[in-house]
């Protein structure tokens, strides 16, 4: 059974739609990921070559053989920590009334009064991830945008037709296109006796009923 044109032409709409809206998503945070990135590890690489002034005659480097090792070994281990999905504030508890007090009164005052080396410790380590973590998550939204198969379509439009009426689970031959529909909250799951069917959103129905709504006007022509 084939889906009628429109609905089938307005669910390639949406899909496209949306795979445009995910790729503007990534290009963005790999974008704003890379800038952030060569800023985060282009002032550590510049830290390298002042620390590496005075020691790297002791390891038998030169200044900036030493500011490139200093920075790879920063960047290696967030890129690691940006995919491995490392959270640098896990387990660390919010600053005390107490702690949040002396903090405010030392950054007033200019002097050097409070100090946490773990706030301070965790502060720097979101700041170094977070290049990374917008090229890493910029990656993923790439790599989860829509499938555009012809065929997986066809079968989301007639699965988005049939459920003008309620669809059992167990029915469903083809879970590829109903996890289609679901991410573009055209149908959702609804409970149906013992078990779940699958029904229209709103905005399901207003696809699916637009494209019936005009074939009717059509005929009645």
């Amino acid at each position: 059974m084939k889906a009628a044109a429109p609905i089938l032409d307005r669910l390639r709409y949406a899909v496209r739609q949306r795979n445009r809206e995910l790729a503007l998503d990534a290009a963005l945070k790999i974008g704003m990921g890379i800038v952030f990135a060569l800023l985060t590890f282009g002032f550590l690489f510049w830290l390298g070559m002042f620390i590496g002034f005075g020691v790297a005659g002791y390891l038998g480097l030169h200044a900036w053989q030493f500011a490139a090792l200093f920075t790879g070994i920063f960047f290696a281990a967030a890129v690691w920590s940006a995919w491995q999905r490392v959270n640098p504030l896990a387990g660390v508890k919010p600053m005390t009334d107490r702690e949040l007090m002396l903090t405010l009164i030392s950054q007033a005052s200019g002097q050097m009064l409070y100090f946490s080396p773990r706030h301070a410790t965790v502060g720097a380590a979101l700041i170094i991830l977070g290049g990374p973590v917008n090229v890493v998550e910029g990656i993923g939204i790439w790599a989860h945008r829509l499938p555009g198969d012809p065929s997986l379509i066809e079968q989301a439009a007639q699965l988005l037709e049939a459920c003008q009426g309620n669809v059992p689970v167990k029915q469903v031959r083809a879970p590829a296109a109903a996890y289609l529909l679901k991410r573009l909250a055209l149908i959702k799951v609804m409970p149906h006796g013992e078990s779940s069917a699958l029904t229209l959103t709103q905005k399901g129905a207003t696809m699916a009923g637009g494209a019936k709504a005009r074939k009717g006007k059509k005929s009645s022509s």
